[in-house]
This record gives C-alpha cells, structure tokens and sequence, in this order.
C-alpha cells in the first residue's frame, strides 16, 4: 500500500507541473451594486438546510463544512472533534459550530445571508466569493484532482449533446466548462443537468446522464461501483478556507485558532496510520449523517484518496503565492468565469487577489507554541 501511495504522489507532482485548475459561485458584489445572476434555488426551504439552527451571534462562529470533499471532510471532522480549539476559544466566549453541506455554492448561499461566519470550499466557489464579496482567504486545504467521469470511453467532443451531471458553481462546474471550450464546445451544445455529487452516479449507471463532472470521492466512488464508467477528463483544482470579512476583522483571533486547528489536524493524521484511519471513519459517518447513504467507501480507501491529496503533500496548508501570481491558475480561473458570466463583468482580479491573506498562517507557525500546533487532543468518542 505505501509503495502504492508513493507512486500515485509522484503522478500527482508531475502532473501539477502540467496542469493547474480553480473553482467559483454568484452572489453580490463587494460595492454594494446589484448583478445580473443564474436563477438560484432558494437554499433555506433545502430538505437539509431547512433544519438548520445557525443561532448566529457574536459569541457563535458557524463553519460550513463538505463531507463529499475529499480530504476536506477529514481535515473538518478532526478540527470539530479538536479539544484544544474548543478550549480555546471557549476561554474567550467562543462557541464554534460545524454544518455540513453538499457543494460551495450551497455554503456561499449562506454566507451571503450571514447564516455562516467561514465556509471550506472549492476554488471556483472562492473565487466567486472572493468576486463578488468581502471575505478573508485564509489557507488552502484540497489539492486534487476534479473528474469527468463517462459511461464509456469517449471524447470530450462526443458529449455533444448529451446529458452531463454538474454542481452548479463548483470547482467540477468550472472544470467541465473548461473541458468543453477546450474542444470547441460550449453549455449550448450540451444539456448540463445540475444535481448534488450524491446523486451523480446513480443517474450515470441508469442512463439520466452520459457523464459527470466532480471532485473526489465521487469519481472513485462510481468507478468502484460501476467498472464500466470510466474517467475522461481529469484537473488539478485547490480548496480554501475563508472567513467573511467582518468576521476576520473583529475576531483575528478566533480566525487563527481554527486555523491552527486545520494545521493540527494535518499533523496529527500524518503522525499515526491509526489517526489517519480514525479521521477517514469520521469522515465517511459525517456523509451518511448529511444523506442518510452509505458513501461507498471502505474507510482504508477513503483514507488513500485523502493520503493522494493535501494530507500526503504537506503538512502546513500554506496557500501557493505562484498560484496568485499575474496569469496564473487563479488569475486564468477568475478571466474566464468572468468571460462566461458567471462573474460580473465589472469584478476586478485586485479585489480578488487581496482577498487572500498569506500573512494569518505565518502568524500562526511563527507562534507554534501559544497556538499549541503540536498538542493533540481529540473527543474520539
């Protein structure tokens, strides 16, 4: 299995020397004008969302979580489970809570609202937040690949005119758009059906749909599942975690303990196969508790998906300056959104690129020992 391991990493390097891929979502801009924006379900009558008590007060912090993206949901699981964190924002009169969701669209949705103070999401969902909104980027915390899964063997020009599954303004949503206007196709040549990745493929397997666009496990989950599906396209996207700005500004320190406890966390499922494997159980329950369906994986292989992404790649989740440099993967994410409208026009890189702070994670490892980052104490109960 490590031999395994080691050699999938060495694929996944090389192949982020070739390819880099972001994410997005639509909401309201950050001066305060309105935009023209795709008709958007209203989230709070959601069957999941509607039992939701965000009770968001100045001594609560909401943060909106995805148990569907891999490693992510490994990474949340332990920070909720994370004694230290609690403690220590307990101290202060913080109480942090955790809401899981199926995509980051979903999350922006709440952000907008306020419902939320911090959402983990894909890039495409980032940079339409950071588009469209005030919000602080804090870390990354996903580097993996986003699929295009098919029936069967096929070109990314034979989807004219099919069906293809999609989660509506994420970083899968913008992998596909990028896919199809790579071989001269565009969202009028195709029908894209938007669905939650849950669902995904089950309607590939009865035939609702020739293909899908998602982020890991549901890839892996379908070809297990399904032999006969197969991957036809395959991104490297990026996830962060980001705070509203208002939130960032009036609670630095509270933004710097749950970071501390993302970096935690990676560190405590590096230092133990056991603990790796103990996240990976967690991870998979969380799932099942959002739908009330068995994921569909072992926890042995949801635990080797998350060792081929950030898990396994590093231990601080540092966000790539190269990545926001001038024509970089962001940069070209954030262009083409908005060349395809799903960003206003009028939005500007610079806004986006100072929606990230690099700073806040520095901060924190400069202070290992007051944020106590190699201090592990999780309610394994």
């Amino acid at each position: 299995m490590r031999n395994k391991t080691n050699a999938y990493l060495i694929c996944r390097l090389l192949f982020l020397c070739v390819f880099s891929v972001t994410s997005i979502t639509f909401l309201k801009d950050g001066y305060g004008e309105e935009y023209s924006k795709p008709a958007s379900p209203d989230l709070s009558s959601h069957a999941i969302y509607s039992n939701y008590d965000f009770h968001n007060t100045v001594d609560v912090v909401n943060l909106g979580t995805q148990p569907f993206f891999s490693p992510t949901g490994l990474i949340t699981e332990a920070m909720k489970r994370d004694t230290v964190l609690h403690n220590a924002l307990s101290g202060s009169g913080i109480e942090i809570r955790f809401f899981p969701f199926l995509k980051g669209n979903d999350i922006n949705f709440f952000l907008f609202r306020g419902d939320i103070d911090a959402g983990i999401c894909g890039d495409m969902p980032t940079i339409t937040a950071a588009a469209t909104m005030d919000i602080t980027v804090s870390s990354i915390i996903q580097q993996g690949f986003t699929s295009i899964v098919a029936r069967r063997p096929m070109l990314i020009r034979e989807l004219k005119g099919k069906n293809i599954g999609y989660a509506l303004g994420s970083n899968a949503h913008y992998a596909l758009l990028r896919a199809l206007s790579s071989d001269g196709l565009n969202e009028t040549l195709v029908h894209l059906i938007p669905m939650d990745v849950n669902e995904m493929p089950e309607a590939l397997r009865a035939g609702e749909i020739e293909a899908f666009s998602a982020w890991e496990p549901t890839p892996t989950i379908t070809l297990i599942k399904y032999p006969e599906s197969t991957i036809i396209h395959r991104y490297i996207s990026s996830g962060f975690m980001y705070f509203t700005r208002t939130f960032s500004e009036n609670h630095p320190e509270v933004v710097r303990q749950i970071l501390a406890a993302e970096i935690r966390a990676l560190k405590w499922m590096k230092s133990s196969r056991q603990n790796l494997l103990l996240a990976s159980e967690w991870s998979l329950q969380a799932g099942k508790d959002l739908t009330n369906l068995e994921i569909g994986l072992t926890v042995e292989q949801n635990a080797f998906l998350a060792e081929g992404d950030i898990i396994g790649l590093s231990s601080v989740p540092f966000i790539p300056r190269n990545d926001l440099r001038p024509n970089g993967p962001l940069y070209l994410e954030f262009e083409l959104l908005k060349a395809l409208g799903k960003i206003p026009v009028f939005a500007r890189w610079e806004k986006v690129h100072n929606s990230f702070d690099l700073q806040i994670i520095i901060d924190v490892l400069t202070n290992a020992k007051e944020y106590r980052l190699n201090e592990f104490d999780y309610d394994i109960e």
